[in-house]
Protein backbone atom coordinates (compact mmCIF):
# COMPACT_ATOMS: atom_id res chain seq x y z
CA UNK A 1 0.00 0.00 0.00
CA UNK A 2 1.64 3.38 -0.74
CA UNK A 3 1.21 6.25 1.29
CA UNK A 4 1.68 9.76 2.22
CA UNK A 5 4.33 11.90 3.77
CA UNK A 6 4.29 14.15 6.52
CA UNK A 7 5.91 17.58 6.00
CA UNK A 8 7.73 20.23 8.04
CA UNK A 9 7.10 23.31 6.58
CA UNK A 10 9.51 26.35 7.38
CA UNK A 11 7.36 29.49 8.31
CA UNK A 12 10.13 31.93 7.17
CA UNK A 13 10.20 30.81 3.50
CA UNK A 14 7.32 28.58 3.21
CA UNK A 15 10.20 25.57 2.34
CA UNK A 16 8.92 21.97 2.97
CA UNK A 17 10.73 19.19 4.11
CA UNK A 18 9.18 15.51 4.22
CA UNK A 19 9.92 14.00 7.81
CA UNK A 20 11.47 10.92 8.27
CA UNK A 21 9.18 8.40 9.47
CA UNK A 22 11.05 5.38 9.60
CA UNK A 23 9.12 3.79 6.98
CA UNK A 24 5.89 3.96 8.07
CA UNK A 25 2.97 4.65 5.62
CA UNK A 26 0.34 7.25 5.69
CA UNK A 27 -2.16 6.56 3.76
CA UNK A 28 -5.13 8.10 3.73
CA UNK A 29 -3.91 10.28 6.22
CA UNK A 30 -6.39 13.90 7.15
CA UNK A 31 -6.23 15.25 10.05
CA UNK A 32 -3.41 15.72 12.26
CA UNK A 33 -3.03 16.75 16.22
CA UNK A 34 0.22 18.03 17.69
CA UNK A 35 0.56 17.14 21.00
CA UNK A 36 4.11 18.23 22.47
CA UNK A 37 6.17 16.05 20.30
CA UNK A 38 3.75 13.50 19.39
CA UNK A 39 1.96 13.96 16.05
CA UNK A 40 -1.53 11.98 15.71
CA UNK A 41 -2.38 11.07 12.25
CA UNK A 42 -5.69 10.18 11.16
CA UNK A 43 -6.57 7.82 8.19
CA UNK A 44 -9.73 8.19 7.19
CA UNK A 45 -10.37 5.10 5.02
CA UNK A 46 -8.33 2.56 7.40
CA UNK A 47 -9.93 3.59 10.41
CA UNK A 48 -6.73 4.26 12.57
CA UNK A 49 -4.68 6.97 14.01
CA UNK A 50 -0.88 6.53 13.80
CA UNK A 51 0.79 7.85 16.56
CA UNK A 52 4.79 9.44 15.86
CA UNK A 53 6.98 11.00 18.60
CA UNK A 54 9.18 13.73 16.51
CA UNK A 55 12.47 14.56 17.82
CA UNK A 56 13.42 18.18 19.07
CA UNK A 57 14.01 19.82 15.16
CA UNK A 58 10.73 17.82 13.73
CA UNK A 59 12.86 16.28 11.09
CA UNK A 60 12.34 12.67 12.13
CA UNK A 61 9.66 10.10 14.13
CA UNK A 62 9.49 7.22 15.42
CA UNK A 63 6.04 5.56 15.38
CA UNK A 64 5.00 4.66 18.71
CA UNK A 65 1.30 3.00 18.63
CA UNK A 66 -1.74 2.70 16.58
CA UNK A 67 -4.94 3.37 17.55
CA UNK A 68 -7.77 1.63 16.23
CA UNK A 69 -11.68 1.17 17.97
CA UNK A 70 -14.56 -0.55 15.96
CA UNK A 71 -17.19 2.62 16.64
CA UNK A 72 -14.56 4.28 14.03
CA UNK A 73 -16.75 5.21 11.10
CA UNK A 74 -14.29 7.11 8.93
CA UNK A 75 -12.78 9.18 11.33
CA UNK A 76 -11.36 12.72 9.44
CA UNK A 77 -9.52 14.72 12.31
CA UNK A 78 -9.07 14.79 15.90
CA UNK A 79 -9.08 16.59 18.86
CA UNK A 80 -7.98 16.35 22.95
CA UNK A 81 -9.49 16.99 25.89
CA UNK A 82 -7.96 16.24 28.82
CA UNK A 83 -6.69 12.19 28.89
CA UNK A 84 -9.08 11.51 25.70
CA UNK A 85 -8.94 11.94 21.80
CA UNK A 86 -11.84 12.96 20.50
CA UNK A 87 -12.52 11.66 16.63
CA UNK A 88 -15.51 12.37 14.61
CA UNK A 89 -16.45 10.37 11.96
CA UNK A 90 -17.64 11.10 8.70
CA UNK A 91 -19.17 8.49 7.19
CA UNK A 92 -18.02 8.65 3.78
CA UNK A 93 -19.14 4.82 3.87
CA UNK A 94 -23.25 5.83 3.12
CA UNK A 95 -25.03 8.42 1.37
CA UNK A 96 -26.00 11.77 3.78
CA UNK A 97 -29.53 11.59 4.62
CA UNK A 98 -31.54 13.31 7.50
CA UNK A 99 -31.39 9.80 9.19
CA UNK A 100 -27.15 9.22 8.70
CA UNK A 101 -26.03 8.61 12.02
CA UNK A 102 -22.88 10.84 12.58
CA UNK A 103 -20.47 10.31 15.84
CA UNK A 104 -17.27 11.64 17.74
CA UNK A 105 -15.71 8.56 19.45
CA UNK A 106 -13.41 9.25 22.24
CA UNK A 107 -10.17 7.14 22.86
CA UNK A 108 -7.52 7.05 25.68
CA UNK A 109 -4.48 9.24 24.65
CA UNK A 110 -1.30 7.49 24.50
Amino acid sequence: MEGGSLMRVDPRDGSARRVDLGGLAIPFGDGLLLLGRQVHIVQQQLNQVDVVRLNATGTRGTPIARITDPRFRIPTTAAAWGDRIYLPDARFDVPPTPETAYDAVAVDRV
